[in-house]
């Protein structure tokens, strides 16, 4: 077992009163897998991600990590967590403009103060494989939107995350790029890595292993 949620419950303050927005939610995710969280719009979907990503905390329950109590960690070792495991995908790339393709996927890298050497050597085999090398000294601004989201993933996986979470990965695309985003998504799970994938889209589902919904702030299992 990866990482399992149970008994999950999170509210969110509206006006005077709390909106409950996850109650008794559990999920359990073994290495490997891939899994898409479907649900309309509103449902919690992205607020079930950032708990998974340990970017926000949740009133009762339990989040375990790989045997670790990520709910009893404090703000910085949630920070540690977030850093040495898991890795974000958006729909809306949030790439730095003033930097150039290469500084973006070296950023994660950077940050965890890799010899310079080894980062550039990490940078160029991720680009390698994404087929986006001729874009390293490029502008983020003179990107296509498919060639950002390689970016974007690129930038992901080069710490070489233990999961995955994307939030609509190809909400913003065409559907001719989009099916090349998942194709490499196909790949990053071929060579074992977890994934988590929120989304709405049946065809991006369809590429998972297990799919859930969020329903009446619960998952639902809907399929494998």
């Amino acid at each position: 077992m990866l990482l399992e949620l149970s008994r999950i419950n999170k509210s969110f303050k509206n006006g005077k009163n709390r909106e409950k927005i996850l109650e008794n939610l559990n999920l359990k995710v073994f290495k490997g897998e891939s899994i898409a969280i479907k649900g309309k719009s509103g449902c919690g979907k992205s607020t079930l991600l950032n708990i998974l990503g340990g970017l926000i905390s949740f009133e009762e329950g339990e989040m375990m990590f790989d045997g670790t109590n990520i709910s009893k960690l404090t703000a910085n070792e949630r920070a540690e967590y977030r850093r040495k495991n898991v890795a974000f995908v958006t729909q809306n790339f949030h790439l730095l403009d003033d930097r150039n393709v290469f500084d973006n996927i070296a950023l994660p890298l950077q940050y965890i103060r890799m010899p310079k050497k080894e980062i550039k050597s990490r940078v160029e085999e991720v680009m390698c494989d994404l087929e986006i090398q001729h874009t390293m000294k490029r502008n983020i601004l003179t990107l296509s939107g498919g060639e950002r989201q390689r970016v974007a993933i690129a930038r992901a996986i080069v710490k070489e995350p233990s999961i995955l979470l994307a939030d609509e990965p190809t909400g913003s695309l065409d559907e001719k790029t989009e099916e090349s985003i998942l194709t490499i998504f196909d790949e990053l799970h071929h060579k074992g890595m977890t994934l988590i994938i929120v989304t709405h889209d049946d065809s991006v589902s369809s590429h998972c292993q297990h799919v859930y919904e969020l329903h009446h702030k619960k998952l639902n299992y809907v399929n494998s």
